[in-house]
């Protein structure tokens, strides 16, 4: 079975599927929390203030979704960037 990795980038808001154990490969899905679009889209995250902070449960939900994708084209997970990212701040301090 083929690997990949799911990288959450806190800087873009998305959540990216990648071909390779490292997510050195293509990338295979994205989930864009901005819009909710499975695109990557370039926007001025510093000077838009409509732009929200994603919620832990939104990126709870678009990790779910990229595994969703990873067994769907028959790739195995091996790691998981970013993954604090689904946990609220009180998880967090216990």
């Amino acid at each position: 079975m083929r690997k990949a990795c799911i990288d959450l980038n806190y800087t873009l808001k998305i959540v990216s599927l990648l071909g390779g154990d490292l997510g050195g490969g293509r990338n295979l899905h994205t989930v864009n929390l901005l819009d909710g679009s499975n695109q990557m889209t370039m926007l001025n995250l510093s000077t838009d203030p409509s732009i929200k902070e994603p919620t832990p449960d939104e990126w709870a939900k678009a990790l779910k979704q990229c595994h969703q994708k990873a067994v769907e084209l028959k790739y195995k997970v091996t790691r998981v960037r970013g993954e604090s990212l689904t946990e609220s701040k009180d998880e967090a301090k216990n």
